[in-house]
């Protein structure tokens, strides 16, 4: 009688339904290694100057530009990713200077789980030993 109850009192109140849904397939059309001072100098020039970090890697991703074809995909959990530039930087700090002291800031990402598994992807890539 209670669930009952609850069902009903939720319809009256016209609650909205969330749901987690994960991407089921990422594609990744290029993976660029940077030495920290290329990647820091390419992202000083970017108007958002943040890096991401996750488990021993600063990296930025960049989505393809968006298209009608694209969006349809999303809609059945496919995200197609132009590249994915990275350098190995093993502890997370607020931000990171460059050799020449252009300076960005940095993002733990740490608790994302898309994040944490793409980078994990990423160190079994052949271009992770170059």
């Amino acid at each position: 009688m209670l669930q009952i109850l609850i069902k009903v009192f939720k319809k009256l109140i016209i609650m909205t339904e969330f749901a987690h849904k994960p991407y089921e397939k990422i594609y990744v059309r290029d993976t660029i290694k940077l030495s920290l001072d290329d990647l820091i100098g390419m992202m000083s020039s970017l108007e958002s100057a943040n890096a991401y970090w996750v488990d021993g890697v600063l990296f930025a991703s960049f989505a393809m530009t968006e298209s009608e074809e694209l969006a349809k995909k999303e809609m059945q959990n496919e995200m197609y990713l132009d590249k994915i530039i990275f350098a190995k930087y093993e502890k997370y700090t607020k931000t990171v200077k460059s050799s020449t002291n252009l300076e960005i800031g940095i993002l733990n990402m740490q608790k994302s789980k898309l994040y944490k598994d793409m980078i994990a992807w990423l160190k079994t890539q052949s271009i992770w030993d170059e």
